[in-house]
């Protein structure tokens, strides 16, 4: 495959976007622009990352400690909280006392950590479940609250979300209603009348809410377009998802090219470009869909869970590489660079090898969507100044000249282990060995990219 190179500013490759090319990988339909103004501006932006309360990084024994941890891990990139996905309650006790941990961990930290329930109906919740856990948290500190009121998302739901909210607040207990919700019968990229229809099944609805997770970043880029254009059009919130990646596994097997964190800029740009008032990662922690940013150790290491989900590479580059989007998103303006960074992803095999249905079991095949792969390095340089970046693999090496700013460039996806050599005016700036040899023989990773990074000292 040829190597190719965006040697443009940020702003730059979203134009190219624009023009109807879906970054290399397919044609997409024209994005709606924003208008001048929405009917009600929302000032504050808010980042938030979808957290699986089942499934916490520290085990299911993790502790107040534990999560007070994750909470840390997340503020420092610029994420202001975590909208927590409860799949159980009644009859997963469980889940209620990860609820309370959690909250009990940012209200020991006391930084001002926000936190909501999204509830998961697709896990067989019920209107009891969530009004109880609602009213658990009600007055908790920590407790995100829009327009003065309690948030309350959710996972799918329907029509029964405004008789939970009508309950509450027959209770005293007022919320506000910002759920994603399925058109009928589902899709998971709503157009045109399903996106009205959704609305109009949930007209008492504060905002919505779109769950990126399966799909390519031009599909991302799009729904969340259409679906802003939607409720912010309608003077209400809205929330984008952005997601860094997507594998499912057994029946959900199944995977969709990110492009590295090339594919994840231009979700956030869309989102700049859009003054879409709040967005949210998905996800954190869900390890089974691959999806997941948050750090669970060293960058070597890929034990999750004892093994639960196969072996487990780190995406924590896609997190560390947030920060930069983070920060323009809430600011308005591309932050300045001060110290010359690199973030790399790619997969540990070719996308022809054969990965497992399932981890621990027999089947062994190719996910739907593997052969829409990319077979490349992905590389994105944040640089103070021109740079030459060099990224080896195997017996080949690929040079690229790069001025000041944000680049996003790729090279071939070959047998050997990749290094990236950051060089100006003769000297080596940045030296790194990736983590993780590739070979296409041995799908180890199972269609599940590693993201690393290096630096320099600020």
């Amino acid at each position: 495959m040829t190597p190719t190179s965006s040697t443009l500013s940020a702003p730059s490759l979203f134009t190219f976007l624009l023009v109807g090319v879906c970054l290399g990988v397919a044609a997409c339909r024209p994005i709606p622009e924003a208008p001048e103004r929405w009917p009600v501006e929302h000032e504050t932006r808010r980042v938030f990352a979808h957290y699986m309360v089942c499934c916490p990084t520290a085990g299911g024994d993790a502790t107040v400690d534990d999560f007070a941890r994750e909470i840390v891990a997340a503020q420092s990139r610029g994420i202001d909280g975590f909208a927590l996905n409860l799949g159980g309650w009644s009859r997963e006790p469980h889940y209620k006392d990860k609820l309370a941990a959690i909250y009990a961990a940012a209200a020991t930290l006391d930084s001002g950590f926000l936190l909501f329930p999204s509830a998961d109906f697709c896990c067989g919740l019920s209107d009891d479940d969530v009004i109880d856990l609602m009213e658990s948290v009600y007055d908790h500190p920590n407790q995100f609250r829009f327009d003065g009121r309690p948030l309350l998302s959710s996972f799918s739901g329907g029509e029964n979300l405004g008789a939970i909210a009508a309950r509450l607040a027959s209770a005293g207990r007022p919320v506000s209603l910002v759920p994603y919700v399925f058109p009928l019968p589902p899709v998971e990229h709503p157009r045109g009348r399903q996106i009205e229809d959704v609305a109009a099944r949930i007209p008492t609805a504060d905002g919505f809410f779109f769950f990126a997770g399966p799909g390519t970043p031009a599909q991302h880029v799009e729904t969340n377009a259409r679906l802003a254009h939607q409720w912010l059009g309608a003077g209400k919130v809205y929330m984008a998802g952005i997601t860094p990646w997507y594998r499912g596994l057994g029946g959900n097997y199944r995977v969709y090219e990110g492009l590295g964190y090339e594919g994840t800029a231009a979700q956030w740009e869309n989102a700049i470009r859009l003054r879409i008032p709040w967005v949210q990662i998905v996800t954190w922690n869900d390890w089974g869909e691959a999806s997941y940013i948050a750090p669970f150790g060293p960058p070597e290491s890929t034990d999750l869970w004892s093994g639960h989900w196969g072996p487990t590479p780190s995406h924590e580059g896609w997190l560390d590489a947030s920060r930069h989007y983070i920060e323009w998103f809430k600011t308005g303006a591309p932050p300045v660079i001060r110290r010359d960074e690199i973030f790399y992803t790619y997969r540990t095999h070719s996308k022809h090898a054969r990965g497992l249905v399932k981890p621990g079991g027999p089947d062994s095949d190719r996910p739907a969507g593997a052969s829409s792969l990319v077979d490349s390095i992905f590389v994105t340089a944040h640089l103070t100044a021109p740079a030459r970046l060099v990224v080896s693999c195997g017996e080949r090496s690929t040079a690229f000249a790069l001025a000041g700013g944000v680049h996003h460039v790729r090279a071939p996806l070959d047998e050997g282990t990749p290094r990236f050599r950051l060089e100006r005016d003769g000297e080596v700036v940045i030296d790194k060995t990736g983590e993780h040899a590739i070979s296409s023989r041995d799908a180890w990773t199972n269609f599940n990219p590693f993201a690393g990074s290096a630096s320099t000292d600020p």
